[in-house]
């Protein structure tokens, strides 16, 4: 089966952008946790952890613009854009207002000031609005302007929370950079539309996105779940020094997936496209053939990194040594690359408009909340739980979305 060289040059391109932004956001998680005690840094965690589970109606909702703006023309765009971003905002502030009321117990369960998690969720408007613009981009194959988009809301952010935490604003600055870091990326990114914004409006049919969008939220649901689960739930069980610690490798961890993400950004909109669907079979594997083998390649060298220096790792994101966080590194390690490889799979199948058996993805995030919570006796044991929860996703990324 022959390498995809279309897939291989936007994902070339989105790693070096995705690169640059995964690289400043380690830069942002080091300064933090270095500038943070560490009680505060896994308060810190856990609101980020938040955030990656409100993160879910964007990553829903730019992978279903992705999939309808990648072959529909100027007028149709400017239409989808206007319809979502509306609609968006008038679900974020039902959602916000929610949001405030379940964080009143919240407050108390988490041990988090109730005026930080309010902050916290002001980032659900953002969440609504961003990637509408992003997904049009992503879906015309406008992968440089998405990834320098990416880049500018990771640099605002960083340089803001440095600055903030400075002068004394301690987890209040780290969540405002992360907020305004958002807002200015969503307007930069309507500039990258301007083409799409000076054509004459069409109406868009948008009956087939809601009955798609349903898959796909739950699907992306399951998967931001998955990954952000674990720090909240040590946070709620483990002292804060040790969720402190916890974290620390938790986040290490993430970066794999995060870092391969690029890879399912560029897949998606080719196997999505209707040109693809109309293929051979064996053309249409192709880009998934392609984006599986680098995906693999890079989770083997970042597990074998974490393997043979996981205190040298640890030392670099800190600027501390942390007994037990070495330990649990290469496990959480593995699990992240499980997920990386089932997220992968997913987007692949919802591409296609595969979204059968949808709904038992919540069965694997019950799964491991479960097994989080009972396998909890010290944190190789909880890494383990998570590992082994991992392995059960995969295995249920491949057997379902089939039809």
């Amino acid at each position: 089966m022959k390498i995809n060289k279309v897939f291989l040059g936007g994902s070339l391109v989105l790693l070096i952008t995705f690169g640059i932004f995964n690289l400043i956001n380690f830069i942002f998680q080091l300064k933090m946790a270095r500038m943070l005690s560490i009680a505060d840094y896994g308060i810190l965690a856990t609101l980020l952890s938040i955030m990656y589970f409100l993160g879910i109606f964007s990553e829903s909702i730019q992978t279903v613009i992705t999939k309808y703006s990648s072959d529909i023309k100027n007028g149709m765009l400017k239409n989808l854009f206007n319809k979502s971003v509306k609609k968006g905002f008038k679900i974020s502030l039902v959602i916000f207002a929610l949001y405030l009321a379940i964080a009143v117990p919240g407050a108390i369960l988490l041990k988090i000031s109730y005026p930080l998690l309010a902050l916290n969720g002001l980032i659900i408007f953002t969440s609504f609005a961003i990637p509408v613009s992003r997904g049009i981009l992503q879906g015309m194959r406008k992968f440089s302007a998405l990834g320098i988009n990416l880049i500018i809301e990771a640099f605002v952010k960083l340089c803001l929370a440095v600055a903030l935490v400075f002068i004394g604003w301690n987890v209040y600055g780290p969540i405002t950079a992360t907020i305004i870091g958002a807002i200015a990326a969503f307007f930069l990114s309507t500039l990258n539309l301007t083409g799409v914004m000076k054509s004459d409006e069409k109406d868009a049919k948008m009956m087939d996105i809601w009955a798609y969008a349903k898959p796909v939220f739950v699907a992306i649901f399951s998967i931001t779940i998955f990954y952000s689960m674990d720090i909240i739930i040590a946070k709620i069980i483990f002292s804060a020094e040790i969720t402190g610690v916890y974290s620390i490798a938790s986040m290490i961890s993430k970066i794999i997936f995060w870092g391969t993400q690029p890879i399912s950004k560029a897949m998606f909109p080719l196997t999505a496209t209707e040109e693809g669907k109309k293929k051979k079979k064996d053309k249409k594997e192709n880009t998934f053939f392609s984006a599986m083998l680098l995906l693999g390649v890079l989770i083997i060298i970042a597990v074998i990194i974490l393997w043979l220096f996981p205190d040298f790792v640890i030392k670099i994101y800190s600027g501390k040594i942390l007994d037990g966080a070495g330990t649990v590194l290469l496990i959480t390690g593995i699990s992240m690359g499980l997920l990386s490889v089932a997220n992968l799979n997913i987007l692949h199948k919802l591409s296609r408009g595969k979204t059968n058996g949808y709904w038992c993805f919540l069965a694997f995030v019950l799964v491991e909340i479960l097994l989080l919570f009972y396998f909890s006796a010290n944190l190789v044991q909880y890494s383990l739980a998570l590992l082994t929860s991992s392995a059960v996703f995969l295995w249920g990324s491949i057997i379902l979305l089939n039809k």
